[in-house]
């Protein structure tokens, strides 16, 4: 069915793009093919606002990060070691550590099995899942880093785009 077609086609783009002007192409030629329901573009909306964040956090870029999180965001990663950390200057601290030799190959990252639950009557916050792999190329070649990673967005109220509240990140 359309319908049908449609989920495998925005499951395919989350899981396959690079960036997010791919992703939102991607969406937009499959939206100008068959109308996307309100939720299905909700979805899209989300998992787009997901890619900002990781390519931001990727490429070091706060100008981009800080407005893309909720200044109280929270969160359970590596780096608070098992503890819960709160707001954004744990995470400024790590922007601003000085950039290490630069890499002879821009690392590719892909998600892998994304699940995007949209939460709440009105649909202003969202639960994502997915397999972060992020392929890189070190001294020794190629190799690939795996974290199982859960985000929880929230949509302003005033902007009306997707902000990161909550992540949690686990090395698998």
């Amino acid at each position: 069915s359309g319908e049908k077609m449609l989920r495998q086609t925005l499951a395919a783009a989350a899981t396959h793009y690079r960036s997010a002007a791919v992703v939102r192409s991607r969406l937009g030629a499959v939206a100008g093919k068959r109308a996307m329901s309100s939720s299905q573009g909700e979805e899209a909306a989300v998992l787009a606002a997901v890619h900002d964040v990781l390519e931001a956090a990727g490429t070091g870029d706060w100008a981009k990060y800080e407005p893309l999180c909720d200044k109280d965001i929270t969160c359970f990663e590596p780096e608070s070691v098992g503890n819960v950390a709160k707001g954004l200057p744990f995470h400024k601290f790590y922007f601003n550590m000085p950039a290490g030799p630069a890499a002879p190959l821009k690392p590719n990252t892909t998600l892998a099995d994304v699940h995007v639950r949209l939460l709440g009557g009105d649909k202003t916050s969202a639960v994502v899942v997915y397999n972060r792999l992020v392929q890189k190329l070190g001294v020794d070649g190629p190799f690939t880093v795996k974290s199982n990673e859960t985000r929880v967005m929230e949509k302003d109220a005033s902007t009306k785009k997707w902000k990161c509240v909550h992540f949690h990140r686990s090395p698998a």
